[in-house]
């Protein structure tokens, strides 16, 4: 029996303390039974009683817990025991306590919850490549029928890694057949053959054509092997080498890099004009990135519906076959809004390069043109997919056309052999150029020939030609796929 003011504050206190133990296992007890979303520290506050035959109701809930028998406890029990109630809880985010006077507020306490954070791997992050280009005029005469041949050097003082390496040289002869060119980087050793008589031994005596304005690079589609041209230079454009210039990656580029050229036959003369080294450098190695995969394509596919009008101005092929080629998914766009809407640069792979009314046949910083890049992001801005690419390969090209994708090419002219020529913009930036560049749109492809759109006309191919003139800015192209 209570018989005093004070044996009521003790009782209830006990109450309290009993309640307050409680609630906390009933918290613990919601966190690891359910999959509730609790805060990081749980409050509970109780306040003074004002009613002397008040009692106290003890709800607690999470969100997304459910629901719990509540629990009744009551300060004036008739006995020393507490019942549940098999009752279905209110929503509260707090516990309340009926007020009574003179009790005392009990401390707040915290239960702290702590969460597992998942371990996030860290993104590498990829090196920093730097473009570099060292050309050297050499006019050297190739002696006849010597295996000696001639030699030039140039010299770099660089100490980064290769990431990517492109030679161009340019050779004045009256047979190709009969030249080697190699490349050596005299600090290392490593050496590469990039041409070995071209045609020959298909032809007793290979390609009987004059001369050789090309670059080796890896990564293109055509081998040098076999090229032949009726037209001057006989061998032009950019080619896969005999040997991969890849043996020189992760060398750093620094040292004399050495070419030489010999004459294997009689008969004919001819002189080492000038050559250029083209890397990419890092500070750091690098892994070479793997060939994607394509699926075997089929051995011809046509794409109909494909329609082309003539270009409105003398230098603005690019907007029209990317206005006609937006117009094949339905999307339509004035050619000399899509024109005025390019970005405007002395860099072609960043804007058009010069006065679109100007004379065809120049390259930068002269009226010239743009390349890909530009003209895929804007037709991006008119809501379509479009993807370019610097190089795009033959299995894919042939890929994007057999899934009923038109794919936008730059060639040469009308798809005859170029020259391509190493430029360097005001910005420091180092691209390709050719004269004569031009775009048309591919629509179909067989095992000898391919289709495509110049202007309005439909036009074939052969494929082996084809490749050449596209060859000549590095295979670039925009399509619809990545």
């Amino acid at each position: 029996m209570i018989s005093s003011l004070r044996d009521i504050r003790k009782t209830v206190g006990k109450t309290l303390l009993f309640t307050t133990t409680l609630l906390a296992l009933f918290i613990i007890d919601t966190n690891f039974s359910t999959n509730a979303s609790l805060p990081i520290s749980t409050q509970v506050s109780l306040f003074p009683s004002q009613a002397k035959h008040s009692f106290i109701t003890n709800t607690f809930h999470s969100n997304n817990v459910s629901p719990t028998p509540g629990i009744t406890l009551s300060p004036f029990p008739t006995s020393t025991h507490f019942t549940e109630t098999p009752t279905i809880p209110t929503i509260t985010p707090t516990l309340e306590l009926s007020p009574t006077e003179g009790i005392p507020d009990p401390p707040l306490f915290f239960i702290p919850l702590v969460y597992k954070q998942p371990f996030l791997e860290p993104n590498p992050i990829p090196p920093t490549v730097s473009q570099v280009l060292f050309c050297k005029y050499s006019n050297l005469n190739i002696p006849d029928d010597d295996p000696n041949g001639i030699s030039d050097v140039i010299e770099v003082t660089d100490f980064r890694y290769i990431t990517d390496i492109d030679i161009r040289v340019n050779v004045s002869h009256t047979w190709m057949g009969d030249l080697v060119i190699q490349l050596f980087h005299q600090p290392t050793g490593t050496n590469i053959v990039m041409m070995d008589r071209s045609g020959y031994p298909q032809t007793s005596d290979g390609c009987s054509g004059d001369d050789l304005i090309a670059i080796f690079d890896d990564e293109l589609t055509n081998s040098i092997e076999g090229k032949c041209a009726s037209i001057l230079p006989s061998i032009s454009g950019i080619y896969l080498p005999q040997e991969p210039l890849a043996k020189f990656i992760n060398e750093t580029i620094s040292g004399k890099w050495m070419i030489k050229v010999t004459d294997l036959a009689k008969g004919d003369i001819g002189r080492l004009n000038d050559w250029c080294l083209y890397a990419e450098v890092s500070e750091l190695l690098t892994t070479p990135t793997p060939t994607p995969f394509i699926e075997a394509v089929p051995e011809s596919a046509m794409i109909d519906g494909v329609n082309g009008k003539p270009q409105a101005m003398p230098l603005d092929c690019e907007s029209r076959s990317a206005v006609d080629w937006a117009a094949f998914y339905g999307v339509q766009v004035d050619e000399y809004e899509f024109f005025n809407n390019l970005p405007k640069s002395d860099n072609p792979d960043e804007g058009f390069v010069g006065n679109v009314f100007d004379r065809w046949g120049q390259i930068p910083p002269n009226s010239y043109g743009v390349h890909a890049e530009p003209v895929a992001n804007l037709l991006r801005q008119y809501g379509l997919e479009a993807y370019a690419h610097r190089p795009l390969r033959w299995d894919q090209l042939r890929s994007e056309i057999a899934s009923g994708n038109p794919v936008i090419v730059w060639v040469i002219g009308n798809v005859i052999n170029g020259i391509p020529t190493y430029y360097q913009s005001s910005n420091g930036h180092i691209t390709i150029v050719a004269k004569y560049e031009h775009t048309v749109i591919v629509t179909g492809y067989n095992a000898h020939q391919i289709t495509y759109l110049n202007g309005s006309i439909q036009y074939t191919k052969n494929i082996d030609q084809f490749l050449d003139s596209w060859s000549s800015l590095g295979n670039m192209a925009i399509t619809k796929h990545p």
